[in-house]
C-alpha cells in the first residue's frame, strides 16, 4: 500500500534477526534502539527535506516507541504508528509464560524457538564475548524469561532478567514523547492484552492516539483479500493527515 502511494520503504531488522548473522558479540533485545536510531539519524542526514514516519509491530513496537520517547523533542520522525504494542515486557513475558492451555501459549513457544534458533546460528559471535554463558543451560531454558536470564541480560550486563525487561519497556517512556503517535491495539490480543495497555498515560499526553479494536488478535488484522491487511488503512489515513500537516 505504501509503495502504491509513492512512499519509500526501509524495513530496520534487529541485529541477528530476519536471517541476518551478527557482526559482533553483542545481539538485540526487546528495548535495544540503538540500531533504529543509527537507522533514523542515517536518513535524515541522507534526506534531510524528506518527512520521515516510523511504523512498527509487536515487539518492533514497543522498541521504536521507546526511541521516540528517549529522543523526545529531538526525534527525526515527524510522526509514528505503534501495532500491538506490549508497553511493559516484564508483564507480557510472565503473562506468555504463565499460560498452560491458551492461544497465548502458542506465541510463548514460538518466541522461545526463534531466540533459541537467532541464538544457535550466531552462537559462535555471541560466545566471543568475554561473558560466562551457560550453553547446556540456554538450550534446555523453558521459558522466554529462563532463556533471558541465561542469555540476553548476560550479554547485556543486566543483573537479572526482570531488570532487563523492566529497562526495556517502552512505558515509562510515553510521557516524554513529542510527535503524533498513534497506538493501535485490539481488546482480544492474547500477547498484549487489555489489563496491560496505560490508558492512563497515553489520554493525558496530547501528543499520543489510542486506538482499539474489539477483535484483530495479536496484530492479525485480515483484508478483504490475501495478503491485504485492515491495518493498512489506518495506517494510510494518519500518515496522510500528519503529511498534510507537516506541509503547512
Amino acid at each position: 500500500e505504501f509503495v502504491r502511494l509513492n512512499y519509500s520503504v526501509v524495513v530496520v531488522h534487529s541485529r541477528g534477526c530476519g536471517g541476518s548473522k551478527l557482526t559482533t558479540p553483542l545481539p538485540f533485545h526487546c528495548g535495544f534502539t540503538n540500531d533504529y536510531k543509527e537507522v533514523v539519524d542515517d536518513l535524515h542526514k541522507r534526506l534531510p527535506k524528506c518527512p520521515l514516519f516510523g511504523l512498527s509491530f509487536s515487539l518492533g513496537a514497543n522498541i521504536m516507541t521507546k526511541y521516540v520517547g528517549e529522543e523526545g523533542e529531538n526525534c527525526p520522525l515527524v510522526a509514528a504508528i505503534a501495532v500491538g504494542n506490549p508497553y511493559d515486557m516484564y508483564k507480557v513475558i510472565k503473562h506468555l509464560d504463565s499460560q498452560r492451555l491458551s492461544p497465548s501459549k502458542i506465541y510463548d513457544m514460538a518466541i522461545l524457538n526463534f531466540l533459541k534458533t537467532a541464538f544457535k546460528a550466531n552462537q559462535s559471535t555471541i560466545m566471543s564475548a568475554p561473558v560466562e554463558f551457560n550453553i547446556s543451560k540456554i538450550a534446555q531454558s523453558s521459558s522466554i524469561m529462563e532463556f533471558t536470564e541465561e542469555m540476553t541480560r548476560k550479554a547485556f550486563a543486566y543483573k537479572s532478567a526482570k531488570h532487563l525487561l523492566d529497562d526495556s519497556s517502552c512505558g515509562p517512556h510515553l510521557d516524554n514523547i513529542r510527535i503524533p503517535t498513534m497506538f493501535l491495539n485490539s481488546l482480544d490480543d492474547p500477547i498484549c492484552i487489555k489489563s496491560l495497555i496505560p490508558f492512563e498515560k497515553l489520554v493525558s499526553n496530547p501528543y499520543l492516539v489510542l486506538a482499539l479494536t474489539v477483535h484483530g488478535g495479536h496484530i492479525g488484522y485480515m483484508g478483504n483479500s490475501w495478503p491485504t491487511s485492515w491495518v493498512e488503512l489506518p495506517v494510510s489515513q494518519f500518515f496522510a493527515a500528519m503529511l498534510k500537516h507537516y506541509h503547512k
